[in-house]
């Protein structure tokens, strides 16, 4: 089966005599220290963002502030069972420990976070031949707005999640479309980590998976290949968190130590009002935008499939928001996975017209972004909050 990408971005490769062409598993940058520059660029503005925030007081109702509360209560002289079991989530909590810089550190590790996933949106981009401007466009509407800035310097866990879950679906396009096994395997190990970097990652694993049998599968149809496939991807994360919830029922008797299941059973009914009123307000057309925008890209792009999985997705966003995976403060999530997902499952289009309709829809994406991030409070408060330490620091 051959690897290269036919078509306007071949030929472009094959008019630099100096470099092979592109093929689909090719990184962007190809070379690695264009690669690291790049991801420098893009955590910079964050990484000052952040240090803007440091010169004022600390916010108390965002998730990075519960963090700092959650690691100030942990008792590092343990090490027995329960203990380990009551440090879920495991990724998120060790690299907060690590960190001797408090709150401005957390806000530093979400800025590398999102160079890390801007560089491989690029990427996935690149290798799928999307055009240039389109790219481009997406690659904006994605991160150049407040709810995707405050989503990675206010809400560690959850971004971790969601970048983990942004490096595995490049892996898991490839392990489905093109049958290469290694990006199957690396994609699952990425979902594991997102699962235990805070609990929306256990949504984001469901999510992959139940999507996978709806991506174009590039190999021979065969009995079970769909199935197969849904397994090698979940495997990591199903292993990891059964052999955990069994050592807990073994030694404590429950799933998990530190959960509140009637709590949890009994916040449904009210979730369920709370979220009926929501979509009847202008702040639940804004939550909904984005789904709407995919809906329209997959009909441009004559994906239809397309929209099952967008309409999954949405659905166990607001199964999550039931079952209480999101932080209060949490704020970005809906908008940046839907439109994180337009990136790496829609197909490229490959004619003017269509070209020029995903660009309007990537347009309107932006416009969404912002609207979304004034109805937001908390993202409003921030907002201001920056623009008032950037006029203190100037003066």
């Amino acid at each position: 089966m051959s690897s290269t990408i036919d078509g306007p971005a071949l030929r472009r490769d094959r008019s630099n005599r100096g470099a092979p062409p592109r093929t689909r598993f090719d990184a962007f940058p190809r070379g690695p220290l264009a690669r690291w520059m790049l991801r420098l660029g893009l955590a910079t503005p964050l990484a000052l963002i952040a240090l803007l925030h440091s010169l004022l007081p600390a916010p108390v109702d965002t998730p990075n502030a519960d963090l700092v509360a959650s690691l100030a209560s942990i008792d590092w002289n343990r090490g027995d069972a329960e203990w380990l079991a009551l440090l879920y989530p495991h990724v998120s909590i060790m690299l907060a420990a690590a960190n001797p810089f408090g709150r401005l550190g957390l806000s530093l590790m979400g800025a590398v976070a999102a160079a890390f996933l801007l560089q491989k949106v690029a990427e996935i981009i690149a290798q799928r031949a999307i055009p240039r401007s389109t790219g481009i466009i997406l690659v904006i509407a994605l991160a150049a707005n407040p709810l995707f800035a405050y989503f990675a310097l206010e809400n560690l866990p959850g971004f971790l999640a969601l970048t983990f879950f942004g490096l595995a679906l490049g892996d898991v396009v490839r392990f489905v479309n093109w049958g290469n096994t290694e990006s199957g395997f690396r994609g699952g190990i990425l979902i594991m980590l997102s699962a235990f970097s805070d609990p929306s990652g256990i949504l984001y694993a469901m999510i992959i998976v139940l999507a996978s049998p709806f991506l174009r599968h590039g190999r021979a149809a065969a009995p079970g290949l769909r199935a197969a496939n849904m397994l090698v991807i979940a495997f990591p994360t199903l292993g990891a968190l059964t052999t955990i919830a069994f050592l807990n029922v073994l030694f404590f008797g429950t799933p998990w130590p530190s959960s509140d299941v009637a709590a949890i059973i009994g916040g449904i009914g009210p979730g369920i009002a709370a979220l009926v009123v929501l979509y009847t307000t202008p702040t639940g057309w804004l939550i909904a935008a984005p789904l709407a925008s995919a809906w329209l890209v997959a009909l441009i792009v004559r994906r239809p499939r397309s929209i099952v999985v967008s309409t999954i997705v949405f659905l166990l966003l607001n199964v999550a928001f039931l079952l209480g995976a999101f932080h209060a403060g949490a704020a970005g999530v809906t908008f940046s996975l839907l439109t994180l997902l337009a990136i790496a499952l829609i197909p490229a289009a490959r004619t003017v017209a269509t070209n020029v309709l995903v660009d309007l829809v990537a347009i309107l994406q932006i416009a969404i972004a912002w609207l979304a991030a004034l109805d937001r409070p908390i993202v409003l408060e921030w907002m201001q909050s920056t623009f008032v330490a950037w006029s203190a620091l100037v003066g």
